[in-house]
């Protein structure tokens, strides 16, 4: 089973979407390179439940449950993903860490005793929208939101042009390196390629078929070799086992959130 839901209209931008996911005991989740983070309240040893913040990763993983599952988190852009990080430990890629580490104790215990007061899918949910965003508003408005944007527009920038994105955000080539390795954790490189890679990928999941040639081009891509070859790197699989398996009971699950996206949106 996966569900999704569309953040209320005050975090709109912060979060990307909400999902709740069953999967069954033996079965496999797996994620490809993702330009995005998540905050994740699921089961750990004993019957009870961490909740986890997790980092923009550079690839691929696979996760074997042994148990029966039931998760649900919030789906983060990048720039939320840098905020959090900038305000705790810095920029990190390829990690877990526990919500407690990202936001403090205090914190952490005022989201704990909300969840346990929940009693539904939703208010879950809700507990971790909230948490989210008293973390995200910690000092004075004005500079979180200047850095909000700052964020936003260095992850669009460099996620659709690369190093060249330099002359727009008014930086040089090694400034630009320093600051996407100190925010984001990546190389403009890697930034650039795992956000194009994505776009042709949720795409083509909208779609339901696999890109042509000249959507690999317009994506960026010198021939389909080359979006082969991407998709290799990012995920260790080809690009049609992904777009068949992107389903609720797909070991690819994570990627048909884009579907479930396209339905939500206009």
């Amino acid at each position: 089973m996966l569900q999704l839901c569309l953040p209320p209209p005050e975090l709109h931008g912060d979060i990307e979407c909400a999902i709740v996911v069953e999967r069954a005991a033996g079965s496999l989740s797996r994620f490809p390179a993702m330009p995005r983070a998540m905050l994740t309240l699921a089961p750990v040893h004993g019957g009870a439940a961490a909740v986890s913040f997790h980092a923009m990763s550079t690839r691929a993983a696979t996760h074997r449950h042994l148990q029966p599952l039931r998760a649900l988190g919030l789906v983060l852009p990048p720039h939320t993903a840098a905020r959090l990080l900038g305000m705790s430990t810095g920029a990190l890629v390829d990690a877990t860490l526990p919500w407690a580490a990202m936001v403090g104790p205090s914190e952490a215990a005022r989201l704990d005793d909300a969840l346990q007061q929940a009693v539904s899918d939703r208010a879950r949910l809700q507990a971790l929208q909230s948490s989210l965003s008293r973390a995200l508003e910690r000092g004075p408005h004005r500079v979180q939101r200047a850095r909000a944007e700052a964020l936003q527009r260095l992850c669009h920038a460099v996620g659709h042009q690369g190093a060249r994105a330099a002359t727009e955000l008014g930086l040089g080539e090694r400034q630009l390196q320093r600051r996407c390795q100190a925010l984001l954790g990546l190389t403009p490189k890697q930034m650039q390629r795992i956000t194009r890679w994505h776009a042709l990928l949720s795409g083509a999941l909208r779609q339901q078929r696999m890109p042509g040639a000249d959507a690999a081009l317009a994506a960026g891509y010198y021939d389909q070799s080359h979006l082969a070859r991407d998709a290799q790197r990012l995920a260790g699989a080809p690009l049609r086992e992904l777009l068949c398996q992107a389903h609720a009971g797909g070991d690819w699950w994570p990627l048909g959130t884009q579907r479930l996206l396209a339905r939500h949106r206009p």
